[in-house]
């Protein structure tokens, strides 16, 4: 994510545009700053998690 051009536009849109509009738009951005965030450690603990025993999976039993 380019921080830079995000604040370049809050700064545009805030000459603009009344306060609560701008207030709105980075709390929201906030918030899909931290959902991803969760995603993220979500997946890196899931990998942490398979790290530890590699070996699941790796054989498979076939009975005829």
């Amino acid at each position: 994510m380019q921080t830079g051009a995000v604040n370049s536009a809050l700064s545009a849109v805030s000459g603009a545009v009344p306060g609560t509009y701008v207030q709105d738009v980075s709390i929201k951005m906030l918030d899909n700053a931290i959902d991803l965030n969760n995603t993220m450690a979500q997946g890196t603990i899931k990998m942490m998690e398979n790290s530890v025993t590699p070996y699941l999976g790796g054989n498979i039993d076939v009975s005829v």
